[in-house]
């Protein structure tokens, strides 16, 4: 990354049995990144993930096995940099966005930034009818986060894209309680509620290159009771 910035940064690659994609992910961040820059969190099995990092002399922490949320929470623990990005180690966020996410909270302008595949178009929300209810699932809790906590002139387009990046002294602020997948949610709901600034820019979501979705309609459970805990 060029240029002088007034905050430091790390990039966060969230992976659960991916050894499949990482080589890829790895490549394509090291093509604009140095290694001390990016940090994988590995749920499910260590190995052989680690290994492929430790080659490539990247950093890596090791997850709870909990779920998604729980392992946003452990990188914000123990990553000290000023604003985090996080990104999926499926192959499907391209790293050639991250400086869009980056730029307008080095100029102060968010304290967060979505990317929005509403705004950039996705190869995940067509194709099978899992795919459909995605879709439709998505816009049901932007229509919903919308109308019951976004008091700004801009709408939220998509608050569950795990592209994003965050000032982390205002993700300690939120009492984040979800450890799921939910958890993306409750960010942005939280954000709304104390007023902080969301921005997003468009972003395109490629197809996952090996192997399947981690997410299924048994989470839906998961986002209903985000919905209801913070409406109480």
């Amino acid at each position: 990354m060029n240029g002088h910035h007034p905050y430091t940064f790390s990039i966060v690659v969230l992976s659960k049995n991916e050894e499949r994609n990482v080589p890829f992910v790895i490549s394509s961040l090291l093509q604009k990144y140095t290694a001390d820059k990016i940090t994988f969190v590995l749920d499910g099995d260590l190995e052989p993930t680690a290994s492929i990092l430790s080659e490539r002399a990247i950093k890596f922490i090791q997850g709870d096995n909990a779920g998604k949320g729980l392992a946003i929470k452990r990188a914000i623990q123990r990553i000290q940099s000023d604003i985090l990005v996080f990104m999926d180690a499926d192959g499907s966020h391209n790293s050639e966005e991250i400086e869009n996410l980056l730029n307008p909270l080095m100029g102060d302008k968010a304290e967060m930034v979505l990317g929005s595949r509403f705004l950039g178009g996705s190869e995940e929300f067509s194709g099978n009818i899992n795919n459909c209810i995605h879709y439709v699932g998505n816009l049901l809790t932007n229509y919903i986060i919308n109308s019951l906590w976004n008091r700004a002139e801009r709408t939220v387009s998509d608050a569950n894209y795990g592209f994003r990046a965050i000032k982390r002294s205002f993700f300690t602020e939120l009492n984040l309680m979800e450890n799921g997948f939910s958890l993306e949610m409750e960010m942005v709901i939280k954000c709304l509620e104390k007023g902080h600034r969301i921005l997003e820019v468009p972003s395109f979501e490629l197809k996952r290159r090996f192997g399947q979705s981690h997410i299924s309609t048994v989470h839906l459970t998961d986002f209903i009771r985000c919905f209801v805990n913070n409406m109480i």
